[in-house]
């Protein structure tokens, strides 16, 4: 069961890498940015958690956005050491999802569904029972 899972997320991390090069960005610079574009004002923390890393590895990343003009950070109201994270107009949003979307498409050409269903179901669990495994 893992050989099939680990090949597929190396062929889907290369697919990924040519693209964010291809935007001049880092795949997990571009990683960074799509998980952004669905969670728009999230906080720092909030969004390491989204991409299972640490808040180091977030913060440097987030300034290379930042630094960049494709990101910026905006204060919470009311709590001075948040910040919130936001997009700019300058960023290659939807070359970044519209890849995403065309990879998912064509990876569940010829899968039913429900197979499809059925299948991120089981992924999402196995990906928690890992999670809990790496808790332990």
């Amino acid at each position: 069961m893992f050989d099939p899972i680990m090949r597929l997320t190396r062929m889907i991390r290369r697919l990924f890498d040519v693209r964010a090069e291809e935007l001049g960005l880092t795949y997990s610079r571009a990683r960074l940015l799509s998980v952004l574009g669905h969670n728009e004002g999230a906080t720092q923390t909030e969004l390491a958690c989204l991409l299972g890393i640490e808040a180091p590895t977030l913060k440097r990343q987030l300034d290379a956005i930042v630094k960049l003009g494709l990101a910026e950070r905006r204060p919470i109201e009311g709590d001075g050491r948040k910040y919130a994270v936001y997009l700019t107009d300058r960023t290659p949003l939807e070359p970044l999802l519209g890849f995403r979307r065309e990879v998912e498409a064509a990876l569940s050409e010829g899968i039913e569904p429900e197979e499809l269903l059925i299948a991120r179901r089981v992924l999402a669990r196995m990906a928690e029972n890992a999670e809990r495994l790496h808790r332990k």
